[in-house]
């Protein structure tokens, strides 16, 4: 899935037009990137956390000449699920569609 077909969905679920949709999908994700820069960390409950993981320098060849270069240290972002989130792609598929909004059943009154 792209960000335009997240959008739409976001707009078809809220009610709202695409374009609002949209920006409102790009200020999450910017409050994402912003925090994780800033902070280090972003952890969305229920769905997982983001961090910035430390690699250090080191020394790698080119691929086409085996040259050796210097990589830089550098700081990369690492995405770790939340448990339900982990649970839910590893369930048992079934043919029925799973339902994640709780019912309330209603008494049934005898006549």
């Amino acid at each position: 899935m792209i960000r335009s077909e997240l959008a739409n969905k976001l707009a078809a679920k809220m009610n709202i037009s695409k374009q609002e949709a949209d920006r409102t999908l790009l200020a999450f994700i910017n409050g994402i990137m912003t925090n994780l820069e800033k902070d280090g960390r972003v952890v969305i409950q229920g769905f997982g956390s983001f961090r910035l993981r430390e690699y250090e320098a080191r020394i790698g060849k080119k691929p086409v000449t085996g040259e050796p270069i210097q990589i830089p240290a550098r700081k990369k972002p690492v995405f770790h699920a939340s448990k339900e989130l982990n649970q839910l792609i590893n369930r048992e598929r079934t043919t029925e569609r799973p339902v994640y909004v709780e019912t309330v059943q209603t008494p049934v009154f005898a006549a």
